[in-house]
């Protein structure tokens, strides 16, 4: 039996963002001229490594990642240690190894071994129930070990980007509730925390009889309310306790970036510029002053797409975001599509960290989220992620191509 045709589609989309990312930086480089010192000819060579690597790895048996998903999980575990003990620290966060004159960021590859872990374990447990405490809990070690681990990189924002797992849990048949209650609960400390916990405690008041409407029980209802109006009073405390001085400013120059304009705000208040200077149709390339006069920190790396919304504007901005768009739907259609537990999850997986990474970059950008340091994937200069990126996508192509082998076998 021959394998399935490959789904184009899912080469064909990572390759063209690739391609609008290099084009971004070029152009935010001020055409280079040719030298390895640039972050554009650097990130040319991540770029054929990244395509390289879907080809070769979509051309790998899928029981190749199957029989040595935890050893691969391992591994990438080990290299989170390592970066903790000996990585360099970039930026406040200690998530770089430095081999030579490679550095890699541990924490992305991590993220597809986790993704091939997961899927693994899952797909071997043919009997899989949310109801069995120990699956349940072997499941959420496995994601929550390499979270923990970004932590103690002082990685916050990778860390919160392993909430992306949610994504294929669900779609497995985790409960609803452990995706809404966390967001409830933070929704609601972000209230306290901005508005006082007064206001908090209401609020907390009104989510718990709000909750009758699912759990239909008094009972319940109480103790869901005494948890939110509790939590609520104690955010502020935990705000001030847990967090540091430069993260509770990234949270208060969200709500007013002129409070602190020419430090913590200052990326906010130059992002807007570039995007309102940008219009409808744009600068036109290679004209971004924002960027090329770097009025912009991480210009290259977080706050790349203001290269684009400056440059090519709403026009070239939604058509950027409607290929990630399409690219998340292609990632979810080909996991439907796979015929097997292992292609659901590790699809789903994939689906929900690009989501991820998207969401919160553009929200960091749009002055939504504050600056917790995520880049956009295939728009960012960066390698690791844009290896890492491709090896999970050559893998569930493999898995999609032989759905045939699965079907008739």
């Amino acid at each position: 039996m021959r394998l399935a045709l490959p789904n184009p589609w899912l080469f064909l989309l990572p390759i063209l963002l690739m391609g609008i990312g290099l084009a971004n930086l070029y152009s935010i480089e001020n055409f280079p001229a040719p030298s390895w010192s640039s972050n554009f000819y650097k990130q040319v060579v991540w770029a054929v490594l990244a395509v390289a690597g879907m080809v070769v790895v979509s051309l790998i048996e899928g029981a190749f990642w199957r029989y040595l998903a935890y050893v691969v999980y391992g591994g990438a575990i080990a290299l989170m240690v390592l970066t903790v003990v000996v990585g360099r620290e970039v930026n406040g966060a200690r998530a770089w190894l430095e081999l030579g004159g490679l550095r890699l960021q541990s924490s992305e590859f991590a993220k597809v071994a986790t993704a091939i872990a997961l899927a693994r374990f899952i797909e071997a447990s043919p009997d899989f129930s949310w109801k069995h405490g120990r699956e349940r809990l072997i499941v959420f070690a496995i994601v929550m070990l390499p979270m923990l681990l970004s932590l103690l990189q002082k990685d916050t924002g990778t860390a919160l980007t392993f909430g992306a797992f949610a994504a294929p849990l669900y779609r497995y048949g985790m409960s609803g509730w452990l995706i809404v209650g966390p967001l409830v609960v933070g929704g609601l400390a972000f209230v306290s925390v901005v508005y006082g916990w007064k206001v908090g405690v209401l609020l907390g008041l009104g989510l718990g009889l709000l909750s009758y409407v699912w759990v239909r029980r008094w009972g319940w209802v109480m103790l869901i309310g005494a948890f939110l109006m509790g939590w609520a009073w104690v955010a502020p405390k935990v705000y001030d306790l847990l967090l540091a001085p430069h993260q509770r400013r990234r949270i208060e120059v969200l709500l007013d970036p002129y409070k602190d304009p020419r430090g913590a705000g200052w990326n906010v208040i130059q992002v807007r510029i570039a995007i309102e200077a940008g219009g409808l149709w744009g600068r036109g390339y290679g004209q971004g002053l924002q960027s090329k006069l770097d009025f912009i920190p991480q210009r290259h790396t977080d706050f790349a797409f203001c290269g684009i919304a400056e440059e090519w504007g709403w026009a070239g901005s939604t058509l950027v975001i409607g290929l990630f768009v399409a690219l998340l739907w292609t990632l979810s259609i080909t996991a439907e599509k796979s015929q097997s537990t292992f292609g659901l999850i590790l699809g789903y997986a994939l689906t929900g960290i690009l989501a991820m990474h998207f969401l919160i970059n553009l929200g960091m950008i749009l002055g939504l989220l504050p600056v917790i340091g995520i880049p956009l994937p295939f728009i960012s200069y960066g390698g690791s992620s844009w290896l890492a990126v491709g090896w999970g996508i050559g893998v569930l192509q493999r898995i999609y191509r032989e759905r045939t082998l699965r079907l008739f076998s």
